[in-house]
C-alpha cells in the first residue's frame, strides 16, 4: 500500500486554501460581536456613515473587542484621527441619542459606559451606566434595539467624542469599545462633572478585572464601578481651550493600532491556526 507524501509544493497549496478559508470566515467572526452604530462608530462602514479622512481605512473589525484581561489590542476609540468638523452628527445640549448597534452576539448583555471627551480624548467624563443590563436583547429584535443617551444640558459648545465601552455577560473576559465624533451646541464655556469610566478587561497594566456572570446571583464587578474617580472638565471659548481635573487615578489607556504579525499569531487568531494547520501537516507527515 502507497503512503501519501506531502511534497513542498502541496504544503504550500493547502496552506494557500486554509488561508483563503480563514479570509472568507473572517467578516462572520467579527460580526458575531457587536459595535455602536449610531452615532456612526469612527471608520464605520454602513450607510449614511462618512467616509474616513484621507489617509485612513475603513475599520472591517468594528465589531471586534479593542483587548481583554491579558492585552490590549487597540486603544479606546481604535484610532486617534477624528473626523473632521463637516464629518460630525450635530447634537444640542440636553438632547437624547438614540444609540444603535450592530449586533451579532449580545454575549448576555453586561455593563455599558458612555463617556465624552472635549480634549481629544486624553480626559473622559461618564453621561450614563448601565449595569448587567445593557445589550440584552432577544432574538429577532436586534436590529430595533435602542438604549437612549441623554446628553447634559449644561454642555459646553465643542468638538467632542463619544464613547460606547462594554464588558460581555458571557464569554471570553474582553473589553469593547466604539468611538464617534460628534459636534455639541450648547453653552459658550462651561464645565462637565462627572466620573471617569472603568477601564477593566484590558491588559496587565489595568488590573480591574470583570469576571464572567451568566447567572443574576453571579458576582459581576458591579461593586468596581464605585471606585471611578471624579472628574472635572473645564471648557473655555466654545471649546477652543480645554482642561482636566480628577480626584483620584484614571490614566488614560494606550496601545498599537494594530496588533503586530506576531502578537496574531500568538493570540490563537484565525490566522494562526491557519498557520498551525499547515505547518504540522508539512513537519509531521
Amino acid at each position: 500500500m502507497m503512503l501519501f507524501k506531502p511534497t513542498l509544493f502541496t504544503t504550500l497549496a493547502l496552506y494557500l486554501l486554509a488561508i483563503t478559508l480563514t479570509l472568507t470566515l473572517i467578516p462572520t467572526l467579527v460580526q458575531a460581536h457587536t459595535g455602536l452604530s449610531n452615532p456612526c462608530g469612527r471608520y464605520q462602514e454602513a450607510a449614511g456613515c462618512p467616509a474616513p479622512p484621507p489617509g485612513q481605512v475603513v475599520d472591517v473589525d468594528i465589531n471586534s473587542p479593542i483587548g481583554t484581561n491579558l492585552r490590549i489590542n487597540q486603544p479606546l476609540c481604535k484610532t486617534s484621527i477624528p473626523y473632521p468638523f463637516s464629518s460630525r452628527t450635530i447634537y444640542k445640549a440636553g438632547d437624547t441619542i438614540q444609540t444603535a448597534y450592530s449586533i451579532g452576539s449580545a454575549h448576555g448583555g453586561g455593563h455599558c459606559q458612555w463617556a465624552l471627551s472635549y480634549d481629544g480624548e486624553k480626559t473622559w467624563v461618564v453621561i450614563k451606566t448601565m449595569i448587567r443590563t445593557c445589550l440584552q436583547v432577544t432574538p429577532g429584535t436586534e436590529t430595533n434595539y435602542r438604549i437612549p443617551v441623554l446628553l447634559p444640558k449644561d454642555l459646553p459648545s465643542g468638538n467632542v467624542t463619544f464613547m460606547w465601552l462594554w464588558y460581555n455577560a458571557i464569554g471570553d473576559r474582553e473589553l469593547y469599545s466604539n468611538c464617534a465624533d460628534i459636534r455639541v451646541e450648547g453653552s459658550d464655556g462651561g464645565s462637565v462633572k462627572g466620573l471617569a469610566p472603568l477601564i477593566a478587561n484590558y491588559g496587565s497594566g489595568y488590573p480591574a478585572f470583570v469576571n464572567e456572570f451568566p447567572n443574576a446571583t453571579d458576582p459581576d464587578g458591579s461593586e468596581l464601578f464605585d471606585t471611578r474617580p471624579a472628574v472635572t472638565i473645564q471648557v473655555k471659548g466654545s471649546g477652543a481651550t480645554v482642561s482636566g481635573t480628577s480626584s483620584g487615578t484614571a490614566p488614560v489607556p494606550t496601545g498599537s493600532n494594530q496588533p503586530s504579525f506576531g502578537s496574531r499569531i500568538a493570540s490563537g487568531s484565525p490566522l494562526s491556526l491557519s498557520i498551525a494547520f499547515a505547518a504540522s501537516f508539512y513537519l509531521f507527515h
